[in-house]
Formats: C-alpha cells, structure tokens, sequence
C-alpha cells in the first residue's frame, strides 16, 4: 500500500512538474489564458497529493525512510527508488516555480513602470503668486475611453 501510493505521488509530482514547466512558457509569452488553466489544473493536482499524503499519514505516523525497513525486501527496494525519484522530481519542481515567481514579479514591475509612464507626475505647479497649487491635471491615460 506504501509503495503504491509513493508510486501515484510521484506520477502526480511529475505532471504538476510539467504544468510548472507550461506556466514558465505561458509567463514568458504574456498567455494570460493559458497560465489560468495551468493553474486551476495546478489546483487539481495539489488537491489530489494533499489526499494521498493524508491516506498516507493515517496508515503510519512514521517517515517513509521509517518504514522502509519493515517492508518486504521488493517493496522496500519499490519504495526506496519512488521516494529517491520523488525528492528528484520535488527538487526540480522547487527550481521552477522559483523561476516562475521570478519572471512573474518582473512582468509585475513591467506593469508597474508603464503604468508609472502612463500616469504624470506629482510635481505641482505654482500659480502668478508663487503658491503651489499641486497636479496641474489627472492621468494622461483616460481610461473611461
């Protein structure tokens, strides 16, 4: 039963793995649309090893690595090689979604800047008496247009 859901964690890693994969793509390209279907397929994912690592709790409050030693000597050699490919898989997961949230905050800040350009400053302007009377006018952008 251990090995088994090891084995179902691991595919569900690898899939979100890939769909982490197709969101750096779709963050590169701007596809809004489609890094919102990656996400809520994400969400599924996630929802499903959340189930199976709770299934997984409830039959033992042991580690995997505890419970190894217990397991018939093919399970055991199962278990270890889906737990070893399971940190691999974790590891390269974690590297992507840092390089996601990367090139996220820097479309973040790309927004910002051209919003930045879009809207005037806030020097004011001074009236014949050589009082400020703050922003001449509003945003150059009208966005009601």
């Amino acid at each position: 039963m251990l090995v088994d859901t090891l084995e179902k964690q691991l595919a569900l890693h690898k899939s979100l793995l890939q769909l982490a994969q197709l969101k750096t793509d779709a963050v590169k390209k701007g596809d809004i649309d489609e890094l919102n279907r990656i996400v809520r397929e994400e969400q599924k994912h996630v929802g499903a090893i959340t189930i199976l690592e709770k299934r997984r709790a409830s039959e033992s409050d042991e580690t995997v690595s505890e419970l190894l030693p217990s397991l018939p000597q093919e399970e055991q050699v199962r278990a270890e090689a889906a737990r070893d490919e399971l940190i691999d898989v974790l590891s390269q997961l974690k590297e992507v979604n840092e390089l996601n949230v990367q090139l996220v905050e820097q479309s973040l800040q790309f927004v910002h800047l051209q919003l930045d350009l879009l809207s005037p400053a806030d020097s004011g302007t001074y009236a014949a008496d050589g009082d400020n009377e703050g922003p001449a006018s509003g945003p150059l952008f009208d966005s009601k247009a």
